[in-house]
């Protein structure tokens, strides 16, 4: 599936070009990248669904796509050191690491 990764820019307006920077140099931000877009339209679907099951499978998704976006701004506060996202990511989050040092 192609990814315009819309919903991501439209989760992270003021880092649009490292958005994009990202998933073209970065094969691990572009995967999760990818997975948030679609947890984000699985989601989306799942709430507009009538379905008994559709009331789990919403908690599921929205914990994934949680996860996803402390993930995702843990990297972008590394790429960018902007408190912006940096805040985002509580000090105990697995997802909080220093790719900076890594590199």
């Amino acid at each position: 599936m192609a990814h315009s990764f819309a919903g991501l820019a439209g989760e992270f307006p003021d880092v649009i070009a490292e958005i994009f920077e990202l998933t073209s140099t970065d094969p691990e931000f572009r995967r999760l990248a990818e997975e948030f877009e679609d947890v984000t339209h699985a989601l989306a679907e799942a709430e507009s669904s009538i379905e008994d099951d559709a009331f789990s499978n919403r908690e599921a998704l929205q914990a994934r796509r949680d996860e996803l976006r402390e993930t995702l701004c843990a990297i972008l506060c590394d790429m960018t050191g902007d408190a912006q996202w940096c805040d985002q990511v509580p000090l105990e989050s697995p997802a909080r690491r220093s790719r900076r040092s890594a590199a």
